[in-house]
């Protein structure tokens, strides 16, 4: 297990990592979100030993990963698919892993297996693409047959079979019992693979709940609808609302209507009663997507200009629950 206590981080005036307090618990995925400079990367590194907290505690198994004596047979870790020397083979890099970290050499082969770079075991690092890159830092973190393994995008420069693989692969070390913690912008792959999120956005806790719950206390299915007369529509639709069924109507992006507690069949013959012209109509599921957009967005450090994009990005649902 892993956990962090009143966790702080703080570089001269900024404080990159603000009293994060969680447990990251064995078999089950927890993704670990938020928005660029959030403080997941730092986050990580304090929790396996690579910078060291101003205030709190980071521990593994219960202990601060500096007192693990043998810290690669208990927790491996994908932090940069850059950090290998580019003048060394796979193998020679894995080799190297294993015996610095107490690791049988037969565990080489094994993973390199695993992770399908055997054909290329011997090339050179530096002539590795970044899906590969990728693949061999997943080998190294799987080395010592750990019961816990941190990847910070896996995914990242893989194309679509390495995603997929990828995937069933983070899904099975939690299916085997182990702590899996995985950072990731990629909100449909945690989706697909998550039980847990740990959101954190300027340093600070956001959100520690269940995939499902998550996404029930910050996303609403909704009907999204695109109408040069949107007063007589939204006039008739509130008409329709009552005790039992509330139908609600919220601004959108771009001029569109977000219509929460009607069907697109209700809200399309409402539209045609109101004498109300409609030019796109469709139902929005609830998504992680849109409950991490709205859980984050007063955290967003670096925010680009809006523009028209047109995506369902714009408008996010009610907030209920938090």
């Amino acid at each position: 297990m892993l956990t962090a206590r009143e966790l702080t981080k703080r570089y001269g005036e900024t404080t990159a990592v603000d009293t994060l307090t969680f447990d990251i618990h064995p078999g089950r995925v927890t993704g670990f979100l938020g928005p660029n400079g959030a403080g997941k990367s730092t986050t990580m590194r304090l929790l396996l030993g690579l910078d060291r907290p101003t205030s709190g505690k980071a521990l593994v198994n219960g202990r601060p990963y500096a007192d693990l004596p043998w810290p690669a047979r208990e927790v491996g870790a994908l932090l940069d698919a850059a950090a290998v020397h580019p003048g060394r083979s796979a193998r020679a890099h894995l080799l190297a892993l294993a015996r610095g970290g107490g690791i049988p050499q037969r565990r080489v082969p094994e993973v390199l297996d695993t992770v399908g770079l055997t054909e290329v075991a011997r090339r050179r690092v530096g002539g590795f693409s970044l899906g590969m890159r990728q693949r061999l830092g997943i080998a190294g973190a799987l080395l010592g047959d750990p019961g816990i393994v941190v990847l910070d995008e896996p995914v990242n420069g893989l194309d679509l079979d390495g995603v997929r693989w990828v995937r069933g692969l983070v899904r099975k070390l939690a299916d085997e019992g182990r702590t899996v913690f995985v950072s990731s912008h990629l909100m449909s792959e945690v989706q697909l693979v998550a039980d847990q999120l740990v959101v954190v956005g300027g340093g600070r806790l956001v959100a520690d709940a269940p995939l499902p719950e998550l996404i029930a206390a910050w996303s609403r299915t909704r009907v999204v609808v695109r109408t040069p007369d949107p007063d007589p529509l939204t006039a008739c639709l509130q008409r329709r609302s009552g005790p039992e069924r509330p139908v609600t109507v919220e601004p959108g992006a771009d001029g569109e209507l977000l219509v929460y507690g009607a069907d697109p069949e209700e809200v399309g013959d409402t539209a045609h009663a109101a004498g109300a012209r409609v030019h796109t109509l469709y139902r929005e599921e609830a998504s992680l997507e849109r409950a991490y957009l709205d859980l984050t967005e007063a955290e967003v450090r670096y925010p680009a200009a809006s523009g028209k994009s047109g995506t369902a990005q714009g408008g996010a649902g009610q907030r209920e629950g938090r």
